[in-house]
C-alpha cells in the first residue's frame, strides 16, 4: 500500500512539472519582404510641388523603404532612407530632398541581412568638355562590401563591354563605373568582395 501511495504521488509529482513546464519558444524566423507593391506621390511643401514620396507596402516581412531620387537640376541621382520600421501589410514611407523625383522605392529588410544585399542602381550623364554621354553607372547596396560593373555599348562600333569601378565601397556607399568616353551605360551591379 505503501508503494502504492508512493508510486501515485511520484506520477501526480511529475505530471504536475510536466504541466507547468515553461513551452518552447518557436525560433524566430523573419520572413524577408515578399509581395512588394509601390507608389510614388506629389509632396507640398510650401510652394514646392514635386513627385518625390516614395511609399511601399509588403505582404511579409519587417521593413523601411529606400528611394532612388534623382536632382533634376544636375542630373545625380542618390539614395534615402526612411526611418521607421514597419511590420507587413503596413506601409513605410520616404520622401526625396526637396524638389527631387523618386525614380523607384524598395523595400529595406529590417534586420538587415548578411552579404551583399539590397543594391540598387542608376545611371546618369557624364561631362567632360564638350562631351556628353549618358555612361555613369551608380549601385548602392544596404549591406556588404562591393565595387560597381557597368556593362558599356560602344554606339559607333555596336561592341558591348564591361567596366569595372576603382573603388570598393562599404554599405551604404555608391559604387560607380563609367564607361569609355562617349559610350553608352546599359546596367549595373554590384560586385561582391
Amino acid at each position: 500500500m505503501i508503494r502504492y501511495r508512493f508510486a501515485m504521488l511520484a506520477a501526480a509529482t511529475l505530471g504536475l512539472s510536466a504541466l507547468t513546464a515553461p513551452a518552447q519558444a518557436a525560433p524566430d524566423t523573419q520572413a524577408p519582404p515578399s509581395g512588394c507593391t509601390t507608389s510614388v506621390e506629389w509632396v507640398r511643401e510650401g510652394n514646392h510641388y514635386y513627385r518625390g514620396r516614395g511609399n511601399i507596402q509588403c505582404d511579409t516581412g519587417s521593413y523601411t523603404a529606400k528611394n532612388v531620387c534623382r536632382n533634376l537640376q544636375t542630373g545625380k541621382g542618390y539614395v534615402v532612407y526612411g526611418t521607421e520600421v514597419v511590420n507587413a501589410p503596413g506601409v513605410a514611407t520616404v520622401t526625396c530632398n526637396t524638389g527631387n523625383v523618386a525614380e523607384s522605392v524598395h523595400a529595406v529588410e529590417s534586420p538587415p541581412v548578411g552579404g551583399v544585399s539590397g543594391c540598387v542602381s542608376w545611371i546618369e550623364w557624364v561631362h567632360e568638355g564638350s562631351h556628353h554621354y549618358y555612361g555613369r553607372g551608380n549601385v548602392q547596396c544596404d549591406t556588404g562590401r562591393y565595387q560597381a560593373k557597368t556593362l558599356c555599348h560602344n554606339l559607333q562600333t555596336g561592341q558591348g563591354y564591361v567596366v569595372y569601378g576603382t573603388e570598393v565601397v562599404n554599405a551604404p556607399g555608391v559604387a560607380t563605373a563609367t564607361c569609355n568616353r562617349g559610350n553608352r551605360a546599359q546596367s549595373v551591379h554590384a560586385v561582391p568582395q
